[in-house]
């Protein structure tokens, strides 16, 4: 069923919020986000693809790493580590079969429709948020005999 005059219920803590509305990343977490509420599915269905088919239930969509990626105009590696942050704040839950990917959405409560509204079942009111520790970078020091002089 086509929806229209899709609203979203959200709920969030302060640490999620945090999260997504931190813009010293490279890709924007919102914009991620958002791209998850518009993917997930309103009514249970099943999904096709080539070679194979998942049933998806409501606050549930399938994608893959690469999908994604070309979705966000980003590399999948950032794509994958964007879903394990997503994954970590518990605002997602993620399950990987050998062909794609089941995400599903633990923040989202309901959606208000111009045809009513539609409850989701996996909505999680005490998310159990981990911290997202990002990796420290090693940088090689240069020695003195390789530096360059301008």
């Amino acid at each position: 069923m086509e929806y229209t005059n899709v609203r979203y219920s959200i709920t969030l803590n302060d640490a999620q919020i945090d999260y997504l509305a931190d813009e010293s990343q490279g890709i924007s977490r919102m914009k991620c986000f958002v791209t998850f509420l518009r993917m997930a599915a309103k009514d249970p269905r099943k999904e096709k693809r080539k070679n194979f088919s998942v049933y998806l239930y409501t606050g549930q969509f399938m994608a893959s790493k690469v999908e994604l990626a070309e979705t966000w105009g980003c590399d999948r590696k950032t794509a994958t580590r964007i879903i394990w942050e997503f994954n970590q704040m518990d605002i997602l839950s993620s399950k990987a079969s050998n062909r794609t990917t089941v995400h599903t959405l633990k923040c989202l409560s309901v959606w208000f429709t111009g045809q009513g509204t539609v409850k989701n079942r996996f909505f999680t009111i005490d998310p159990a948020v981990r911290p997202v520790v990002k990796p420290e970078r090693m940088v090689k020091p240069v020695s003195p005999e390789n530096k360059t002089s301008v």
